[in-house]
């Protein structure tokens, strides 16, 4: 049965009962329980609908197991795909920059290669002067990593526990 037949099953079964119920009370009968439930189990389905929707709960149940189980499955091919995807970028990139190329036209993509700014690398963080850090209200103060940098690439300062980089190139895929 589908989930929507087992629906209007109970629905119309649970009514049924209802209204036995009713009767029940109307004769003074409702106070005994077993004469309740044997006359709802008696002159209904309500039961068996009962008992198809517990199995529907069980089948849900399973199907949500198994498609926990592929949300996992997917995330680690996805993450795979992601990983590979890097790799090749990462090669093109070191094709162009072996081969001096900034920019490269080709039938399917534009490809161009631009120098980025020099990002933070901070080596030691207890080094770092107080000026730098952000006051938090829970644990410890936060590391204003935009002051640090502005100071270490304008200033040209240097800052203990802390240095830029050699910056790295960004690869920009245009599609046609």
């Amino acid at each position: 049965m589908t989930a929507p037949a087992i629906e209007h099953s109970i629905r119309r079964q649970t009514e049924a009962a209802k209204a036995l119920l009713a009767d029940l009370r109307n004769r003074g009968a409702d106070d005994d329980a077993e004469l309740v439930a044997d006359t709802i189990e008696g002159e209904t389905n309500l039961m068996e609908a009962i008992e198809e929707a517990i199995a529907e709960l069980d089948e849900c149940d399973v199907l949500v197991i198994g498609l926990k189980a592929k949300e996992a499955e997917f995330e680690a091919r996805r993450k795979a795909v992601e990983k590979r995807a890097e790799r090749i970028r990462t090669l093109i990139e070191q094709a162009m920059l072996a081969t001096d190329q900034t920019s490269l036209k080709l039938p399917t993509a534009t490809l161009s290669l631009t120098k980025r700014a020099a990002g933070l690398i901070v080596t030691d963080e207890a080094d770092i002067p107080a000026k730098y850090w952000v006051e938090q209200p829970r644990p410890a103060p936060k590391l204003d990593k935009k002051a640090l940098t502005a100071d270490l690439r304008e200033g040209g300062a240097t800052i203990p526990g802390a240095t830029l980089d050699n910056g790295s190139f960004s690869l920009t895929v245009r599609r046609k």
